[in-house]
Formats: structure tokens, sequence, C-alpha cells
């Protein structure tokens, strides 16, 4: 099973050409960014209304997770405010970005962040983005539910467990850049506006 997902950040192909690209479901940003790159009422709107599915990822930084617990009980406070302001459903995971090569002397502090993020969100909410080490490292440790996996870091390697995979960076819809994903399993996280 796969399902063929779109990431993207400040730009924005629009429903229609997602649609027409054969999307089905598009992640998008929670964050402290000011100049567009998050997700949006309106966009979710759109994008719901035409059949497509949301999944949301936390990103202020790319080694955010490396505050360790405070910066995830902060980053999980706003993210779910932001999620909330959606119209999100308050039972959809919420990933939270490791968006670089974390080593394995980096799990420690990487684990308190997500254990501050469950904290405030609970765990069964708390999802994980990033390479297949750091993937491996906190499923085999229980700290997040959720798995998202960038190809980048990876080696070649997909951790069976994880629910998203993302595999090709820079291609375009509508000439606006959008990285190429798949989902593994029928639940992934998603969810969209009634």
């Amino acid at each position: 099973m796969a399902v063929f997902g779109v990431d993207y950040s400040w730009g924005r192909p629009g429903a229609e050409a997602l649609k027409k690209a054969g999307v089905q479901f598009v992640c998008r940003y929670l964050s402290d960014d000011t100049t567009g790159k998050n997700l949006t009422r309106a966009e979710a709107e759109e994008l719901s209304a035409a059949g497509l599915w949301l999944i949301v990822v936390w990103e202020s930084a790319a080694d955010r997770a490396l505050t360790g617990r405070a910066g995830g009980v902060s980053d999980a406070h706003e993210a779910a405010l932001q999620a909330q302001a959606l119209g999100m459903p308050a039972d959809r995971p919420i990933y939270f970005a490791v968006d670089f090569d974390a080593t394995s002397a980096q799990q420690p502090t990487i684990n308190s962040y997500l254990d501050g993020a469950a904290s405030v969100i609970g765990r069964r909410r708390v999802g994980l983005y990033a390479g297949y080490g750091p993937t491996k490292r906190t499923l085999d440790d229980g700290k997040a539910i959720w798995s998202w996996q960038t190809y980048a870091w990876s080696s070649g390697q997909w951790d069976p467990r994880a629910h998203i995979q993302q595999y090709s960076n820079e291609q375009r819809i509508a000439d606006a850049p959008v990285d190429h994903n798949r989902a593994t399993t029928p639940d992934y996280g998603q969810w969209r506006l009634n």
C-alpha cells in the first residue's frame, strides 16, 4: 500500500494542481515563522474541500529537538494552539522535525524533547520527522507513536514502522517546490475539515 502525498513550505501549488498531479495528502507546517510558511485555516479548508488529507509538522529550526524537554514543552504548547486554530481534530498527531543527521549521542536529548511534547499533547499524538537513525531509535525507545522518515541521512534504509516516507525532494507542481512522500499505512495521522 502506498498513498502519494507531498510536503511544501512557502510555495502553494493549490488544490486543483495537487489533485491533477494525483496527490492524496499534503504535509504542512506549524512553526513560529510569521512569513507564510505555516498552514492557514483558509488553505486547510481549500485542501479539505478538494478531498485532500492533511498532516502537520512542527519545525522552527532544523535542530530544535536539541533544546531538550523545555523546548519540547514550549513547542508542543504552540503547536497545539495552532492546530486548534486550524480546526484540526484533537486526536490527530503532530509530527516534530529532527531535520538534520542526528547522532546516537544526541538521542537522549531528542527523547527528552519528545517527552516534553508528550507532557503537553499526550504520547499518542507525538510524531517524529527524521532520517533513519533517529526514527529507529525513537520508535525503539517508545518516544513517538507516529513516524515520518525522510530518505535524507538514511543511506537507503527504511524503518518498516514509518507511517510516511519522504523519498524525493526538489520536485515541482504548478511551479511550486514540493517534496514527494508516500504513506505506507492506512492511518498515518491524516485529517481534514468537514
